[in-house]
């Protein structure tokens, strides 16, 4: 160490007292004795060389010897300095995802960004990396990205995300995986589209795929362990999922295994129903809509039945109290689902009678396949052929749904419009965002990492809105 870079211990001068360098020498030797039982050989010079400065941080066991002969806690209270840990740095300062909707400043480069529960979803954080934002045209920035947030985004433990603020101070989002994957294989600056600008529709996106992917990643191994009680269950024309019989789920991983095994019900007892079927569903919030467009059995299932089956039907029930109850961001996500299922040819019907709220989901077509996951009192509800007295049920809710429904329209884009009425969504502006993401797709904005996840059904929804005047379901995602 140079003299400009030395400097006195005077912390560890004033502890040492009336003892001479000498006589503290003597003791620390004992002290090490006693620890180890080995010799050691500190002299007074190497005192006189701590308190001078030239060393900082005594090894072990001189360090040790140190506090026990001057009596204190920590060698820090005699002065001495670990170059190895300098001060260490300050957490980063927490917003939440809906703030990055705002025109706002950033509290620094890297802020946690909270994302919100929900019903089921316990919430997650995430780690912006903010940057600066340049246009490139109408559709795309640039942004450069420094060798720190290259560093922060590789992390494999925390999901992040890179957010490019323009001029207006208006935020634009990627995902921090997707953008480190092409940063690692480029240099330079970076592209962000501008139709990843923040709004309900990406805040939508990210809150859904946060939370279903932190839930299903924490219980996957569960889940996997699970499957031989399903299996066994798989079997049998009547079950009820027992939680007792699985290991201990969280709330999405319960419902993702739950409606696992009611897709495959349905699909094993199609041949026994009739032309037609109406399927009647229970998602009445975007939280629970959701499934539809990032659960990969469930893109699966829609495409199989949409294929058995010229006609679909299928019904939801969404009282108003629910759409008053429910985020914008959450509202989208609704309408989203509901276009996923034009988009496979799949009529959707509406009902607005909260009663119709408690009927658990089935398919109808003159014999009923009961298959309940959402609000089951177990993992699921399941029967091959319902008894009398519950078709009966089904038959009256089904004639309710498709001679009152509140969607009278004819084409899949004026049921769109009017779900859209429905739930407070601007279909306009719905229709010019979706063909803006369209054109790059969901994945830029957030990428599930859970190997049961996919973003095919968002990708597919989106895209059928920004067709919806040139095809028609059976036409789209069908094929």
């Amino acid at each position: 160490m140079g003299d400009r870079g030395r400097k006195p211990n005077k912390v560890l001068r004033n502890a040492r007292g009336p003892l001479s360098q000498e006589v503290l020498a003597e003791k620390l030797n004992a002290s090490i004795y006693r620890a180890t039982g080995q010799v050691a050989e500190i002299s007074s010079k190497v005192i006189s060389d701590y308190e001078r400065g030239w060393y900082q941080w005594p090894r072990e066991p001189l360090r040790s010897a140190f506090c026990e002969v001057l009596g204190v806690r920590t060698p820090e209270e005699l002065g001495f300095q670990n170059p190895r840990s300098g001060p260490r740095p300050s957490a980063p300062a927490s917003v939440d995802l809906l703030a990055l909707a705002g025109t706002r400043s950033a509290s620094g480069p890297v802020e946690c960004v909270r994302v919100p529960g929900g019903r089921s979803y316990f919430g997650a954080d995430l780690s912006a990396h903010y940057t600066t934002a340049n246009r490139q045209g109408s559709e795309l920035f640039l942004v450069e990205p420094s060798e720190e947030m290259l560093a922060g985004l590789v992390r494999p433990d925390r999901r992040s995300l890179v957010v490019a603020v323009d001029r207006d101070r208006r935020s634009y989002v990627a995902d921090g995986r997707r953008f480190m994957d092409r940063a690692g294989r480029g240099i330079g600056p970076q592209a962000v589209s501008a139709a990843n600008v923040v709004d309900d529709l990406t805040l939508g996106v990210i809150w859904a795929t946060t939370n279903a992917d932190s839930s299903l990643l924490a219980d996957d191994g569960h889940l996997e362990r699970s499957q031989a009680y399903v299996t066994d269950q798989e079997s049998r024309s009547v079950s009820r999922g027992d939680v007792e019989e699985v290991p201990l789920l969280n709330p999405v991983a319960g419902q993702w295994l739950g409606s696992q095994f009611c897709s495959r019900h349905i699909l094993r007892n199609l041949d026994q129903l009739g032309e037609e079927p109406l399927f009647w569903t229970r998602e009445q919030r975007g939280e629970e809509a959701a499934a539809w467009l990032l659960w990969s059995h469930k893109f699966d299932y829609l495409r199989r039945t949409s294929r058995r089956f010229t006609t679909l039907r299928r019904g939801f029930c969404i009282p108003e109290s629910e759409v008053q109850a429910s985020p914008g961001y959450e509202r989208v996500l609704l309408l989203l689902a509901m276009a996923l299922m034009e988009g496979f040819g799949i009529k959707v019907e509406l009902s607005v009678e909260p009663e119709h709220a408690e009927v658990e989901g089935f398919v109808l077509a003159g014999q009923a396949v009961v298959a309940n996951w959402l609000g089951s009192p177990g993992l699921w509800c399941v029967e091959a052929s319902a008894p009398a007295s519950r078709l009966v049920t089904y038959r009256e809710l089904a004639g309710q749904v498709s001679g009152e429904s509140s969607l009278p329209q004819t084409t899949p884009a004026g049921r769109l419009e009017a779900l859209a009425d429905h739930l407070q969504v601007p279909w306009g502006w719905f229709r010019r965002r979706c063909t803006e993401l369209a054109t790059v797709g969901v994945d830029d904005v957030c990428h599930p990492r859970s190997r049961l996840l996919s973003t095919r059904g968002l990708n597919t929804a989106i895209s059928f809105v920004s067709y919806i005047d040139v095809l028609e379901g059976e036409d789209f995602a069908r094929r």
